[in-house]
């Protein structure tokens, strides 16, 4: 006959290994649910917008009597901070904002029932968010917003924002120049070379400089964020540097990692500025184009760098929230693979960091005189984006420029001979050349 410890210590074993189990599972559950991995936290996003939509378009509880939130947005010392702007949005996407006062308290009114997540910004600290965390887990803390109450926000903190680290080693390789041409969308040729470093382990190998043939100089510079693989955009990059400029152009490509694109082109314009590079560039003399998605970087960098003397954006995005809106309603279209894009950014409500971020809208302090450029037909991004913009930059007498174009889809047309996408050239280089000039820097 079996003796019983014997045959109680297998199944204390499988206990055991059960329990082991179960706490390696709740443990995976819990990383995945709270950590703040970029690809990690994308997939939970967009498997929870899948989970919704399956169930129909998320609603907003309408004809409910509005409620209100109100809070205080300091410093990482506890100071009050006066003028930063607090933001909550709606599942859709409406948002709703105040502004701090003296003693950096702030109210929202008028807001639906629902919960929701307040972010801050004010220019040289990090957008807040308010959120608890530990080894990497973090958890935000939202608000639930009842017919008729007031509810007291959670205290936001905002921390100054550190300039960027930038390594420049001995990683550069640079490529031969040729020369290359383009007929759109004024014909023109330029000088091009190639060239890549390296940066945390990651070869960024999508910048070229463009300048005119047989370059004597030195020319005004311009630094080109453009939204695919820079040989693909030989449209934008050539016709300027044929026209006297000297181009940096470069293709940010670490998805919804902006702040890292933003290193990766800062340590690009940096290799240019430290003469690394076979460039004729007069740097004293910098501007900035945008365009499409793009245009999220080129707000940041501005946001990030004082160095950039006027900044032009072709079809940009100037507010995030309204982009999102206009998707859920049917008014715009996120072709793939913008649509797993706005998935992975979450729900507005309780996900309002990204759309926050790529909003330039909230963040105009000590921004250089903008030019936005828009067709009105514009399929990807609608011109509502920068009629918005011109709206609010009027509004705060920001100095700026706004074009629209009849009859223009999105960014520039291939066509040599369209006579709309040569005036919006033409307008650009007007823009350019009222800050920077064009051709040899004047003699001292």
């Amino acid at each position: 006959m079996p003796d019983h410890d014997t045959v109680r210590r297998p199944r204390r074993w499988v206990l055991w290994l059960l329990l082991a189990l179960s706490a390696a599972l709740l443990a995976a559950a819990s990383w995945f649910c709270f950590t703040t991995h970029p690809k990690v936290a994308g997939l939970r996003n967009i498997l929870a917008y899948k989970a919704v939509h399956r169930r129909g378009t998320p609603a907003v509880r309408a004809g409910a009597l509005p409620g209100a939130l109100s809070g205080t947005v300091r410093d990482d010392e506890g100071r009050p901070v006066a003028g930063a702007v607090v933001l909550v949005a709606s599942r859709l996407g409406h948002t709703f904002t105040s502004e701090t006062g003296p003693d950096g308290t702030y109210a929202i009114g008028g807001l639906p029932p629902g919960r929701y997540v307040p972010v801050a910004a004010k220019r040289g600290y990090v957008d807040a968010l308010p959120q608890r965390c530990l080894a990497g887990l973090c958890a935000k803390q939202a608000r639930t917003i009842r017919p008729g109450r007031e509810v007291r926000a959670p205290g936001l903190t905002l921390a100054p924002e550190a300039p960027p680290r930038l390594m420049i080693d001995g990683s550069l390789v640079i490529s031969p120049t040729q020369t290359v041409q383009t007929r759109a969308p004024l014909p023109g040729r330029a000088d091009r070379t190639r060239f890549s470093f390296e940066r945390g382990g990651v070869r960024d190998a999508e910048c070229f400089l463009y300048e005119p043939e047989g370059a004597a100089g030195p020319y005004p510079a311009l630094f080109q964020v453009l939204p695919g693989p820079v040989l693909n955009w030989e449209i934008v990059a050539v016709p300027f540097a044929a026209q006297g400029y000297s181009v940096l152009a470069c293709y940010p490509f670490r998805g919804t990692d902006i702040d890292g694109d933003v290193v990766d082109l800062l340590t690009a314009l940096e290799y240019f500025r430290r003469g690394r590079l076979p460039s004729h560039a007069d740097l004293s003399r910098l501007g900035l184009i945008g365009a499409s998605w793009t245009s999220i970087h080129s707000y940041r960098l501005l946001e990030t760098t004082e160095e950039f003397d006027v900044a032009l954006i072709l079809g940009g995005l100037a507010d995030a929230f309204a982009f999102r809106l206009a998707s859920e309603q049917g008014t715009a279209y996120a072709r793939p693979p913008f649509d797993q894009v706005l998935m992975a950014l979450g729900f507005p409500n309780t996900s309002p960091e990204q759309y926050f971020k790529f909003s330039v809208r909230y963040h105009l302090q000590d921004l250089p005189p903008l030019c936005l450029l828009h067709g009105t037909t514009d399929e990807l991004l609608p011109f509502e984006q920068s009629a918005l913009l011109d709206q609010v930059l009027t509004r705060r007498g920001l100095e700026h420029r706004t074009f629209f174009y009849e009859g223009l889809t999105h960014y520039f047309s291939t066509s040599a001979e369209d006579a709309t996408t040569q005036q919006m050239f033409r307008d650009s280089l007007d823009c350019l050349g009222e800050r920077l000039g064009t051709g040899a820097a004047p003699a001292p």
